[in-house]
């Protein structure tokens, strides 16, 4: 148990190492669907806010993206503070599963 554990550990410092990220262009950040990102916020002018890409084109979570998101996360100007939490719960809930805690 504790070798899988270490050896899941170790998958994750691969796939999260900065040597492994490739950053994403700002066109390409664009070009993702609204459900790449944590959250989206409106404004009331109806203007969407995407927070924390961390999705690819294809749907799937992109490791050193969600680590980035996670550092992040505190950085983030929300218009509703109560966001951050759902924000929070999201990445939480995809960093428990690439990491099966």
């Amino acid at each position: 148990m504790a070798l899988r554990r270490l050896a899941s550990g170790l998958a994750i410092l691969l796939l999260c190492s900065p040597a492994g990220a490739e950053p994403w262009s700002a066109a390409r950040i664009r070009a993702l669907p609204d459900s790449a990102f944590a959250v989206v916020e409106v404004t009331a002018d109806g203007r969407r806010i995407r927070h924390l890409p961390h999705h690819d084109e294809t749907g799937a979570v992109d490791a050193a993206h969600l680590r980035a998101a996670r550092a992040r996360l505190p950085q983030v100007r929300w218009l509703d503070p109560a966001v951050e939490d759902q924000a929070r719960r999201h990445l939480d809930e995809h960093w428990r599963a690439l990491t099966n805690r």
